[in-house]
């Protein structure tokens, strides 16, 4: 029996498959994906939760005219396996392959490369403004994660969307991770808003609302209307205990409205992410709006596979692995050890000898092994989240205390706390230690991770002294 899959080379054929079909195709794709990076690895945990939010968006809108923007970009593999690259799609992150974020050259349907967080916020209000100059009538949306929102680009961007176009939509995807789990007031904030009793019952109730609209002209004045009433309920501060009011103008009369409404965003959900009929209802009213909206979806990082929902650290991305049981291959005996493993293991044996010294990671506790400094000393740990610049500030303002701090990032990540290093760290002598981490070429991530330029742009910065090791030692 042919897979629907087989049918899809593009868009195009997502347009003509029924409801029915398209929840098959879903699960063909989540096979797909299960099995195709099996062999070489690739970013599978968050692919596999975007599988209906992507059907959904290519369902509603016409790329590559519309245009969608992936932040990171690391979860566009179910775009790319629908906009006709879906027979080379178990070539992706190899050689001659397909690369395993957007990419410009590759594809009409990739309108923006990425591979770094926080960018695509920024990009697509660019290309709105860019629409609205030219009074052409695209459809611009912006893929972003929870952890995109620990990132103060997002919030840059934010801060000048609802004063630069009326027509933008954003789709905050809300997995509760970016690669360790998140942190910050952000994912604070966002946890209260999905677990408001109050708040989660006006949402059910307006999705409901839309979910049962029939289709035409009256159906969407209908709902622009419901929305607006709904809105002001589900915009009262969560903290608040008094009864919703609402002001003539359908907003509500006590509380503070949420976050990105006030930065301009009319903001809808928490809306279940895996649910197919109601993605392709919210998009289809989100496109009609005359204002920015964002849709808060809920999902599931790993979801289809029992491995990568159990650990979800691990398989956000990873090396070979069993499509079955989702083991991976054990480290042969004898194998020289992980330099992130020696630096941190050292890291942890120096704190305990001088209580100058900190670590600070950029969501990366993991892959910079920082994690072992957070289990066995997690008082002399930090976590800033996607947040270089932050994070070496911080490191800076720490030094002036006496302090000695150790931050450990991915060369690549570092190049965007570049002023930061030079004005607050180095200028002023501070005694602050950078480990970077993926020096050199990142083999299957590709250009936008690797580490190529650090000695270059560090060593014409005063009062730095840069080393490599030469062995594990």
């Amino acid at each position: 029996m042919n897979r629907y899959l087989d049918m899809v080379d593009g868009p195009e054929h997502v347009k003509k498959l029924t409801l029915p079909q398209l929840q098959e195709l879903a699960g063909e794709i989540r096979e797909e994906l299960i099995g195709g990076l099996a062999k070489a690895g690739g970013h599978l945990g968050p692919n596999l939760g975007v599988v209906e939010l992507t059907i959904a968006l290519h369902r509603v809108f016409n790329s590559p005219k519309d245009k969608f923007v992936w932040d990171v970009s690391h979860q566009c593999y179910v775009h790319k396996i629908l906009t006709g690259r879906k027979n080379r799609f178990r070539t992706m992150r190899q050689t001659d392959g397909l690369n395993g974020f957007a990419l410009r050259t590759e594809s009409e349907h990739d309108c923006y490369g990425a591979g770094h967080a926080g960018t695509a916020l920024s990009a697509a209000l660019g290309m709105a403004a860019a629409r609205d100059k030219k009074g052409s009538d695209e459809n611009v949306v912006c893929i972003f994660g929870d952890a995109a929102l620990t990132n103060g680009i997002s919030f840059e961007a934010m801060n000048n969307v609802g004063h630069t176009t009326k027509k933008f939509i954003g789709i905050l995807n809300d997995n509760e991770w970016s690669i360790a789990k998140n942190v910050g007031a952000i994912s604070s904030y966002l946890n209260k808003l999905i677990t408001n009793p109050r708040y989660n019952k006006l949402a059910k109730d307006f999705e409901n609302f839309v979910r049962k609209l029939p289709k035409g002209e009256l159906a969407i004045k209908l709902a622009h209307k419901a929305e607006g009433g709904f809105k002001g309920a589900l915009s009262v501060g969560m903290h608040q205990k008094q009864e919703v009011a609402l002001d003539t103008d359908g907003r509500g009369g006590h509380g503070n409205p949420v976050l990105f409404e006030e930065m301009g965003m009319r903001y809808l959900g928490p809306i279940d992410g895996h649910n197919l009929p109601l993605l392709i209802s919210t998009l289809e009213f989100a496109k009609t709006c005359d204002h920015p909206i964002v849709i808060h979806i809920l999902t599931q990082k790993g979801k289809g596979f029992e491995a990568a929902l159990k650990f979800p650290e691990k398989f956000h991305g990873l090396g070979p692995y069993d499509a079955i049981t989702g083991e991976t291959p054990t480290t042969k005996p004898n194998s020289p050890p992980m330099y992130q493993d020696v630096m941190g293991q050292t890291l942890v044996k120096l704190c305990q000898r001088d209580n100058r010294l900190v670590g600070i990671t950029a969501a990366m506790p993991t892959g910079t092994g920082m994690k072992h400094l957070e289990k066995a000393m997690p008082d002399r740990y930090y976590d800033v989240g996607i947040a270089e610049e932050h994070g070496v500030i911080f490191a800076a303002g720490m030094a002036t205390m006496g302090l000695h701090p150790v931050v450990a990032i991915y060369s690549t990540f570092l190049q965007r706390a570049y002023d930061c290093i030079h004005h607050d760290v180095c200028l002023q002598d501070l005694p602050v230690i950078f480990c970077m981490d993926r020096a050199g070429l990142s083999a299957n991530d590709g250009p936008t991770h690797h580490g190529l330029f650090d000695i270059s742009y560090l060593r014409c910065l005063p009062n730095v002294i840069a080393m490599a090791p030469a062995n594990e030692d």
